[in-house]
Formats: C-alpha cells, sequence, structure tokens
C-alpha cells in the first residue's frame, strides 16, 4: 500500500476512531454471544443485525489500521518551504477568469474544497507543486488547460 499524507490533526482523530471502533466490536461481540443464546438462529433478527454490524466495524477497523500504518504525517515532512508542497497554503489567481482562491494543499484522505482543502492529486494542485510564490503555471483540468498564478505560499 503506497503512503497515506494526513496531518497530525487526522492522524489523532483516525487513532480516536479506531479506539471507538474497538470498544464496539467488543460490545458487539457480547451482544451476539447473548441473541445467540436465544435458540434458533434462523430467525433471529438481533443476531443478524448484531453480526451485519460486527462484519462492518471489522472492515473499517482494518482500513484504519492499514491507513496508520502506511501514514506520513504531513506536518513533519522535510520539505522546500520556498515550493508549494503538500501542507502548504497557497493562493491562486486564475489568470483568465481574474479571480484568487486560497486552498491548503492536502493528502487524499483529507481533501474537502469547500473548505479550503485541495488534495495534492488534483489537477489544479498538480499544476502548482513545485512552484515558488510569483510563478505562473498551467493546470490541466478537465476542460483542458488553464493558465494560473501562485500568488502567496506559506506554511503554517
Amino acid at each position: 500500500m503506497e503512503k497515506v499524507y494526513i496531518s497530525r490533526k487526522k492522524y489523532e482523530s483516525l487513532l480516536g476512531e479506531l479506539k471507538n471502533l474497538k470498544d464496539t466490536k467488543a460490545q458487539l461481540s457480547q451482544e451476539i454471544g447473548e441473541a445467540a443464546a436465544q435458540g434458533d438462529l434462523k430467525e433471529n433478527a438481533e443476531y443478524h443485525a448484531a453480526k451485519d454490524k460486527q462484519a462492518e466495524t471489522l472492515i473499517r477497523i482494518q482500513e484504519l489500521e492499514n491507513t496508520l500504518r502506511n501514514a506520513e504525517i504531513t506536518d513533519n515532512l522535510d520539505v522546500d518551504r520556498s515550493e508549494a508542497r503538500i501542507g502548504a497554503t497557497v493562493t491562486i489567481k486564475d489568470l483568465e477568469a481574474d479571480i484568487e482562491f486560497t486552498y491548503t494543499l492536502v493528502g487524499s484522505m483529507e481533501s474537502n474544497p469547500d473548505k479550503g482543502l485541495l488534495s495534492v492529486k488534483s489537477p489544479l494542485a498538480s499544476g502548482v507543486l513545485g512552484h515558488k510564490e510569483g510563478d505562473e503555471f498551467e493546470a490541466q483540468l478537465p476542460k483542458g488547460p488553464h493558465k494560473y498564478k501562485l500568488v502567496k505560499l506559506e506554511y503554517k
């Protein structure tokens, strides 16, 4: 599995979710045992519901453990801070529409453009990566190439 780039805050959030799911797993095991003790399992809705929930919980636990095992905390990365890299907050000017917008470049797991978090795998972020403040660059958007300028670059 490839590295998963996430912030310290997201890493801590995933650890919390994992702990809660492990607690839920223990509770579900108890519920399954109690439901099984009631007898005929074919028509025992509580038993089947608990087994389904347990399966979903186990899948999510495995996903989280894999993510955390392969996590690279972006707050700790040693990057050239004169260039746009993961973790940077960039103000970009659309040279064709003459508008500016600001995003923090994050890993795909944290991407939420409406909240100003842009995945480094997105076309716009891919275009700005490696550029310095003042550079003009072209991003390959789905509708074709588009010209931008990196107006401001900062690491918070």
